[in-house]
């Protein structure tokens, strides 16, 4: 058999199918990731999905490569694959979107396995329409693999570092839409068959609905309405962060927290405020993630800090800080540093830098990376960046292995809710204490609490109450600190977490 395609354009047509193959494994690798909440195995499922596919539809591809007669009718077929493979990738969002919202998100998989057949044809139909049966097959063979790991390698590089910190989902997946298909148009020579020109452009109109509400139907799930639509959307390589009417703030639809710094009877907000109850010198603070900033806000204020440097690695979450007032104050508060990193990258980077607190609102324990805030290694990393009475503080998140792995690394804990405060130096709250911090604390200029008031000294008293509430919090009652030995007779059993067991991650 001879080759019926010049071996030169055989190779930039494979680093072609390589580029837009990786590029669609990033879309669907941040649909899954979204609609997960950030799990970390819905990567591993979706892999393995589009894998399976890939492998399928090589498989089929051996029954489309004898008997196409000419090099015209050969190349048409090739384009035609070209153009259907990609149809079916640029639905699989908004399908995926659209199942999530009616019944459940996993079969998006399937979806995947199928555009992933699709798309699992082009590579051995491009290699059957380049490469002669002869004594140069092995070698041509390898250099047209070569060239779609080059194409693969360029295709998530481009598309994961750069195209998804311009454009948003809807865009990039139009793009990749749009591309493929002038590809395929070029391919035969912009004859492709009338039927498949009106089907693609049906399909990508179609596409446009569930586009609107994608992240909303992924988030919301089985619980969409319809109308409910995020307040503000902010996308970037580091994932998609959104914001909704009530300002919840979610990042790549895990809970992240709310635009507030009031601070009320039996309100969660009280753990930002609560330091000041156990230390009489609070001045140089790490915040590790930003987020809402919220805790930010409420921390820089704090009468006693004379410098916060915070630490987050999305600078996303910046575009929503300056969009709502409540947290705004933030990016031009001269007490506030925001450093753009990963938090444990960056205490590697400053081995010589103390803290008398270093306050992390630590995301969800299971979701993915998040044992890199919560193991043994970690906390071992920030206690040494500690003054000799700092404060350790993060959101375990209520999970007890976490709350054990802080008392391994440190001898005084205590927990505020579901947040472990752990120091070298003994820790209790004092009522006192607090009071004296809390009747001098404003936010932006405006008192914490009214004292002129009755309404005012009613709600600080309300809140200094939170000392008398000792005990293990349980689910209604949360409001409440818990000592070290109660921490001791709950989790002193639960397993620690490590860089290595990777804790909630994947169990």
């Amino acid at each position: 058999m001879t080759a019926k395609l010049p071996f030169r354009t055989a190779l930039w047509w494979s680093a072609l199918s390589g580029f837009l193959a990786l590029a669609w494994e990033i879309v669907w690798t941040r649909v899954f990731n979204f609609a997960s909440a950030s799990r970390a195995p819905a990567f591993g499922y979706m892999l393995a999905s589009y894998l399976l596919g890939l492998a399928l539809g090589s498989l089929w591809s051996r029954h489309w490569q004898g008997g196409r007669g000419d090099r015209g009718r050969a190349w048409l077929g090739l384009a035609q694959a070209l153009a259907i493979a990609n149809l079916s990738a640029v639905l699989v969002a908004p399908l995926t979107a659209l199942i999530a919202s009616h019944f459940a998100w996993q079969w998006g998989y399937a979806l995947v396995t199928l555009s992933g057949g699709l798309l699992g044809l082009v590579f051995p139909l491009l290699c059957h329409a380049a490469i002669a049966a002869d004594h140069e097959a092995g070698s041509r063979l390898s250099l047209v693999y070569l060239a779609n790991i080059i194409g693969s390698g360029c295709g998530s590089l481009l598309t994961g570092f750069g195209l998804m910190e311009w454009l948003s989902l809807p865009a990039l997946s139009l793009l990749l839409l749009a591309g493929a298909w002038l590809w395929a148009e070029s391919m035969a020579g912009f004859g492709l068959p009338g039927a498949l020109r009106t089907a693609g452009a049906l399909i990508a109109l179609a596409a446009l609905m569930p586009f609107q509400s994608l992240y909303e139907r992924l988030q919301y799930k089985t619980e969409f309405n319809g109308t409910m639509r995020f307040a503000k959307i902010v996308e970037s390589r580091h994932g998609v962060i959104t914001v909704d009417t009530n300002k919840r703030v979610y990042g790549n639809g895990a809970y992240d927290g709310v635009i507030e710094t009031k601070l009320e009877p039996g309100s969660w907000l009280v753990r930002p405020y609560v330091l000041s109850a156990v230390r009489d010198r609070i001045e140089n603070v790490l915040m590790i993630g930003v987020a809402s900033g919220a805790w930010t806000q409420i921390i820089a204020n704090h009468p006693q800090v004379k410098h916060v440097t915070a630490v987050e690695l999305s600078d996303g979450y910046l575009e929503v800080i300056k969009s709502y007032p409540e947290v705004a104050g933030l990016l031009t508060n001269p007490k506030v540093e925001i450093v753009i990193d990963d938090g444990r990258r960056w205490l590697r980077r400053h081995p010589d830098a103390k803290f008398d607190a270093i306050v992390m609102n630590t995301t969800h324990h299971w979701r993915e990376f998040a044992s890199a805030l919560l193991s043994k290694e970690f906390l071992t990393l920030v206690k040494g960046h500690l003054t000799p009475d700092g404060i350790a503080y993060w959101n375990c998140t209520d999970s007890g292995r976490a709350i054990r792995t802080g008392m391994e690394v440190f001898p005084h804990t205590i927990m505020v809710m579901n947040h472990c405060m752990a120091s070298n130096a003994p820790l209790k709250p004092d009522r006192e204490r607090w009071e004296r911090v809390l009747s001098q604390y404003q936010i932006e200029g405006k008192p914490v609490f009214d004292l002129t008031s009755e309404a005012g000294r009613s709600a600080m008293g309300g809140v200094l109450d939170f000392v008398s509430h000792e005990g293990v919090p349980v689910e209604g009652d949360k409001w409440k600190w818990t000592s070290r030995e109660r921490m001791q007779a709950t989790w002193g059993n639960e397993e620690i977490i490590t860089d290595d067991n990777l804790g909630h991650e994947y169990r």
